[in-house]
């Protein structure tokens, strides 16, 4: 089974389990820098546990990127908003943590990883993140959302996938 982008093929260990294997090493040789947008969904952990061992092979550092709805205000780090009882803000905090707890587990695993709370458009902000980055791959996961809402919604994965200005893993 091919994927989207030369160098790489799946073979299926077992259902919706998948290894890569390298069909060209030269192109895996470059990825050093590895976008992980995530969502808090229980896939993002599948996702970011795959990038990791990736990132781990070749020696990679992966960017964490979680896309929060635009807010009031923001700060590099949410903890230290002031204590106002806000939902939104008490929102932001978790998110914080979160992407701050999923670094310390790919640290711990010895894998050089930092992460980004961003506020704005979906995919346009992943696109904006993976240039400043200067990613080399992006790795998201994907829902699976019926035929009318990716008709009038989209996929997020979709979007990125066809604007890509890297390599995509889904």
């Amino acid at each position: 089974m091919s994927h989207l982008f030369s160098g790489i093929n799946t073979l299926p260990l077992d259902p919706g389990n998948f290894i890569l294997y390298l069909c060209d090493y030269e192109i895996f040789s470059e990825m050093r820098k590895i976008l992980v947008p995530v969502d808090f969904s229980d896939l993002s952990t599948d996702v970011l546990e795959k990038a990791g061992e990736l990132a781990k092979v070749f020696n990679s550092e992966i960017y964490i990127l979680h896309i929060s709805a635009p807010q009031a205000f923001l700060t590099e780090d949410a903890s230290s908003l002031p204590n106002i009882h806000n939902p939104d803000i008490e929102e932001m905090i978790q998110e914080d943590h979160d992407l701050k707890a999923m670094v310390h587990y790919l640290l711990e695993r010895g894998v050089n990883a930092r992460s980004g709370l961003i506020h704005g458009p979906v995919v346009s902000t992943i696109l904006r993140e993976a240039e400043k980055f200067g990613a080399d791959l992006i790795i998201v996961g994907t829902q699976n959302h019926g035929f009318l809402y990716r008709a009038f919604i989209g996929s997020v994965s979709e979007g990125v996938l066809r604007n890509s200005p890297c390599p995509v893993m889904i």
